[in-house]
């Protein structure tokens, strides 16, 4: 990656806070858990809290299609796995390979059906601007830091949010809680958010078709559910982890 730099003392402080903030999320107990949450804050620094939330709160328009919780599930998990594969490589400009990924504006989203440029019609300069941006900070950190502390200053962002999102450590452990709660066998559940499951609808045909198949997917690649199924998910409290009550 490089010669390493001298890293500074309030650098080094800030990411021993980091590392810490981290190891009580549990990602040094879990296998690659680090790079699952360096791919996590990639993600959110890069795209998630940018731009894009902008064409996800507005409305559809007749050149931008809707950017449903659905769409957004299928592609921030879909991002997250292109991170993660990306920070396990030894490729000198990695990062520019997953911007590229990120600003490709005539791919199809997978488990959906758009584009970049269908999704965030009217945003896409600003898109473009911040995942541009953010990509040549991260690069410029990990020429100055040695490989472990590159991948904790890229976990940073996941700092203060949810520790039971896809490839974080609590992830398995919603699944299997889903899978229980679509099998009918978590009353406290159902006893706790019954009223909100029925409002919000049945579960999708495709996801109960099969649930093998459906936790499989969910553990290690959700987008492949499709961004329909996805938006149910987003919606109903299912992947909610155990014990949660509202």
């Amino acid at each position: 990656m490089g010669e390493r730099q001298p890293v500074d003392e309030d650098i080094q402080d800030a990411l021993d806070w980091a590392r810490q903030r981290l190891e009580e999320l549990g990602v040094f107990a879990t296998e690659d858990g680090l790079r699952w949450a360096a791919a996590h804050g990639l993600v959110l620094s890069v795209w998630r809290n940018g731009p894009i939330e902008d064409a996800h709160a507005s409305r559809p328009t007749s050149r931008r299609k809707a950017l449903h919780d659905g769409t957004m599930f299928a592609r921030n998990t879909w991002l997250t796995r292109q991170a993660f594969d990306v920070l396990g490589s030894d490729d000198r400009f990695r990062l520019y390979a997953l911007e590229d990924l990120v600003l490709d504006r005539d791919m199809v989203w997978p488990g959906c059906e758009g584009t970049l440029t269908d999704f965030g019609w009217g945003f896409l300069g600003e898109i473009k601007k911040q995942v541009k941006q953010r990509i040549d900070m991260f690069r410029h950190f990990e020429k100055r830091l040695p490989p472990d502390d590159f991948l904790v200053f890229a976990g940073a962002p996941r700092v203060g949010t949810c520790d039971d999102h896809y490839g974080m450590p609590k992830w398995p452990a919603c699944v299997e809680a889903a899978m229980r709660r679509l099998r009918g066998e978590d009353e406290e559940f159902f006893h706790e958010w019954g009223d909100l499951t029925t409002r919000i609808g049945p579960v999708p045909a495709p996801v109960t078709a099969d649930l093998e198949t459906t936790r499989k997917l969910l553990l290690e690649s959700p987008w492949e559910l499709g961004a329909e199924n996805l938006n149910w998910f987003a919606w109903n409290p299912v992947l909610q982890p155990p014990g949660t009550t509202q």
